[in-house]
């Protein structure tokens, strides 16, 4: 039986894909785990249907692996929400018995795109691609797109899926900061 791994954009609008480990996408979509109402309902209602569509998740699919975004610290409330919906997914794959792991933003970029600094619209783009490639559609949002690319990121990681290859980029040649020999000899010579 093949190794399905669920991929999480985790936020707010949690994005979330489910591929095998060659890269076949199974599901993909978005979770929005934000007041659908704004009636003032306590901020940790969010966590409750986030655990809620990840155990469904988990449930239906039978991953293996969870692969995440890595959280990255910026402070307030993106950061306060980010380091909860990670515990609730360590917390979930540590009941369910399955392994987690997460990749950096710009390691994804790169995978995905061949820069580090990509742009959110050539990240879409660019799962637009591989989804429609498959006959998956296309994805909602940037949340879904970028849990598409950390499934297929995981996928060529962990499984068979095989990476994009981009051409390297030139380097650039740097100025030595050596003197030379014959600099050095004109100023012993002063």
């Amino acid at each position: 039986m093949p190794m399905n791994i669920l991929a999480l954009d985790q936020a707010t609008t949690t994005g979330f894909c489910v591929v095998d480990e060659a890269g076949h996408i199974q599901a993909s979509g978005v979770w929005h785990l934000a007041d659908p109402k704004r009636t003032g309902e306590s901020r940790g209602m969010r966590y409750i249907r986030f655990e809620a569509e990840l155990r469904k998740a988990i449930e239906r699919y039978e991953p293996k692996l969870i692969v995440h975004e890595q959280t990255i610290l910026r402070g307030g409330a993106p950061t306060e929400i980010a380091n909860g919906l990670k515990a609730i997914i360590l917390k979930e794959a540590a009941v369910y018995g399955l392994d987690v792991s997460c990749v950096h933003a710009t390691e994804l970029k790169h995978w995905a795109t061949g820069n580090g600094r990509a742009e959110k619209s050539n990240m879409i783009a660019t799962a637009e691609a591989y989804m429609l490639q498959q006959g998956a559609g296309v994805p909602h949002d940037d949340n879904e797109a970028d849990a598409v690319l950390i499934a297929l990121w995981s996928a060529s990681k962990f499984g068979t899926f095989p990476a994009p290859v981009f051409p390297d980029k030139p380097k650039k040649k740097r100025k030595s900061r050596r003197s030379s020999d014959a600099q050095v000899q004109q100023l012993l010579n002063l």
